[in-house]
């Protein structure tokens, strides 16, 4: 079974039932860039099969919880470009960061996507020739963001579903408190929190229009900076002050969170969340402990790796990446069983410390001793002068065989020994992570 057809295989419910909304009119009309998305959206037919995609797609609680490992994105990593930048190039960021996350456990990533309702609320308005623009731009940057993930395969990987927005007072008091974070609905807290917030960030907020104002704040813990529109009310409106910006984005991060959180408990699943100046609990929705140590252990062999890095060495290297997936469990579990009273980031320090590092210096003596063991073999019977052989002999799999092994003395016992000392190494739990280390594709 390929990469593709083990992931799609997690998918449940009928063909295309977690993919995109927007792929079902990518397809019924062949497009094969944002650009032509943008050209038919002129067209009537195109533009009501939108309108009609748009509405069709099932609420946020409907369907069933993805099966096999995964994992919520929360609203920052979440493709929805409702806290961050919307274009195709910073949601790939997004992508990126995602997956360097989660992809050394998880086998799918349950994301919002594009909105809905944007599409919704643009089609039916018919929008001036402003809201054309922003229109056209839309669909140009969420077309070519969606076909980038199907080349790469990663859409594969991706569980697309919508998220609840727009609880009662006394829904959301339920899922804050259900969560820990019931804190973070009063004023007061909120109002301590965008205060220091103002202060750690660098804020920038420019005039868009003559009553909106776009602005930027970036925050030393997150990854992309938090983006958005302050409208005012007023016809002759002031510039709004860095403490007002400060506090929109606190009140839409614990809005966010806390629908983050509701999508979590109908799945029954963990979340991957950046919002670290909230100080919500490390433990906040997590429904299954393993999986949240799983998520918080670092994996910094991974950062430097595209997502498309990481979906094709996953499928180059399945049967290793099953050994590391499955051995990393286990190690997970025994922590947890050893004392559940422990707090999960001292038990992802402990599964750092006793089975990853140990594993990774096991293989790194085992290759060493390896290449210092063959070489010997190679000295004591190599005539003067084949110093470049040497080097393509203790170069992953040797480069000289048949005739070239009689030219240097090599016996083939000796070259055997090599492969079969090598082999072992490709056997280690860790082998997939350590070539991951080491930047290297199969």
């Amino acid at each position: 079974m390929t990469e593709v057809e083990s992931s799609s295989s997690l998918r449940q419910g009928g063909a295309g039932m977690n993919e995109h909304w927007l792929y079902s009119w990518i397809d019924e009309f062949e497009i094969k860039s944002g650009d032509q998305a943008s050209h038919l959206l002129a067209l009537p037919g195109p533009a009501e099969k939108l309108h009609e995609a748009a509405t069709n797609i099932p609420k946020w609680h409907a369907g069933d919880a993805p099966k096999g490992r995964s994992i919520v994105a929360g609203s920052t990593m979440d493709f929805s470009g409702r806290m961050n930048c919307s274009h195709a190039e910073c949601l790939m960021r997004q992508v990126d960061r995602l997956f360097g996350r989660v992809w050394h456990y998880f086998d799918s990533a349950v994301v919002e996507g594009p909105q809905a309702d944007f599409y919704i609320r643009w089609l039916e308005n018919r929008p001036s020739r402003q809201g054309a623009f922003a229109l056209n731009y839309s669909i140009t940057q969420d077309v070519d963001f969606l076909l980038h993930l199907r080349r790469l395969g990663i859409a594969d990987h991706l569980i697309f579903r919508p998220k609840p927005h727009g609880f009662c007072t006394r829904h959301i008091e339920q899922h804050a408190a259900e969560a820990g974070i019931s804190h973070l609905i009063g004023e007061d807290v909120r109002a301590q929190i965008a205060k220091q917030l103002k202060s750690e960030s660098e804020i920038l907020i420019r005039q868009s229009s003559g009553t909106r104002w776009r602005y930027n704040v970036t925050h030393p813990s997150s990854s992309e900076p938090f983006t958005g529109s302050f409208v005012s009310t007023k016809k002759k409106a002031k510039k709004p002050t860095k403490a007002q910006i400060a506090e929109i984005v606190v009140k839409r991060s614990v809005a966010s969170l806390i629908y983050d959180v509701a999508t979590c408990k109908w799945l029954s699943l963990p979340l991957a969340e950046e919002f670290s100046y909230l100080q919500a609990s490390q433990q906040v929705a997590n429904a299954a402990r393993e999986s949240a140590v799983a998520f918080q252990l670092p994996m910094p062999v991974m950062n430097g790796m595209t997502s498309g890095d990481i979906v094709k060495m996953r499928a180059d290297m399945r049967p290793h990446f099953d050994r590391f997936q499955h051995a990393l469990t286990l190690a997970i579990r025994e922590q947890i069983e050893r004392d559940p009273e422990r707090a999960n980031p001292d038990i992802v320090k402990s599964v750092t410390e006793e089975f990853i590092r140990p594993a990774f210096a096991d293989i790194e003596r085992s290759l060493l001793e390896a290449k210092r063991s063959f070489s010997v073999k190679v000295g004591t019977s190599m005539a003067v002068g084949s110093t470049v052989a040497t080097v393509g002999l203790l170069s992953s799999v040797p480069l000289v065989i048949g005739a070239g092994l009689a030219a240097v003395g090599v016996t083939l016992g000796g070259l055997h020994k090599h492969v079969d000392d090598r082999k072992e190494i490709t056997t280690s739990d860790v082998y997939f992570l350590w070539k991951a280390s080491k930047g290297r594709l199969p």
